[in-house]
């Protein structure tokens, strides 16, 4: 299993008036996306929604771990996010 955890550079978080942004994938497909809002609209169903896959991508980790697979962890920044 590649898990790339991707984040915004310095150079693309103040270019966003300093709103940063994650990203995750699994074995190249996006599985996890996060990113600074308005204040006002920054809510669980709005900004932050995949926030609720959380337990699914932590039970395919689990999974991946028991049947053996390799796990490699990648930790990136990205202007496209």
């Amino acid at each position: 299993m590649r898990v790339e955890v991707i984040t915004r550079s310095d150079e693309e978080v103040e270019s966003c008036d300093y709103r940063n942004a994650i990203e995750i994938k699994i074995d190249g497909k996006r599985v996890f996306r996060a990113s600074d809002g308005e204040p006002e609209d920054a809510t669980l169903n709005r900004d932050f929604n995949d926030i609720y896959s959380i337990a699914d991508l932590l039970k395919m980790a689990y999974d991946a771990g028991k049947a053996g697979n390799t796990f490699e962890l990648i930790n990136t920044t990205s202007d496209e996010i």
